[in-house]
């Protein structure tokens, strides 16, 4: 889901934004959203399972519909690169020694490539937070922190659970 949700919030930024590097850096990020998406869902086949066809956690819907809200690059900067992509990256890196090879893999080039993301969007960025704005930012990185953690804590507990077993 944030995946797919990235892809379309990115299609609809890049018709957004006034700024000509953001729209470059945005339209090579789509792309790699999308192998991402294909990525894990060969992934999701290969274990025996499907991408769902409709969003499954609707906490996340409203996470990404609040970030489409926002108007200015520098807002959806903060929401999405330095709050929904960190965390992901944070949340995949906690993943990796805990799944198999091949979805290790697979989870090793989305957080490399995510991270390369994060810089870029670090670098806009600096040239767009002031002082009076990093209050803002802050809050909306952590609002998109607070639901995020709330969106992972069951299926972490579901696959812990699940290693558990296996284990016994």
């Amino acid at each position: 889901q944030m995946k797919r949700s990235g892809v379309g919030l990115l299609e609809r930024w890049i018709s957004q934004t006034v700024d000509s590097d953001t729209r470059a850096g945005l339209g090579s990020q789509i792309g790699d959203e999308r192998r991402h998406y294909r990525l894990m869902g060969e992934q999701a086949m290969r274990l025996g399972g499907r991408l769902p066809v409709r969003p499954q956690q609707e906490a996340l819907t409203r996470l990404f519909a609040e970030i489409e809200a926002l108007t200015a690059d520098l807002d959806r900067f903060c929401a999405f690169h330095r709050g929904v992509k960190l965390f992901t990256v944070d949340r995949c890196s906690h993943l990796i020694p805990v799944v198999d090879e091949s979805l290790a893999e697979t989870l090793e080039i989305l957080v490399h490539e995510d991270e390369r993301h994060i810089r870029w969007a670090d670098t806009r960025l600096e040239r767009l937070l002031t002082y009076e704005t990093m209050r803002t930012c802050n809050l909306l990185m952590g609002r998109m922190r607070t639901v995020l953690e709330a969106a992972w804590e069951q299926p972490w507990q579901r696959l812990m659970r699940g290693r558990e077993r296996r284990v016994e």
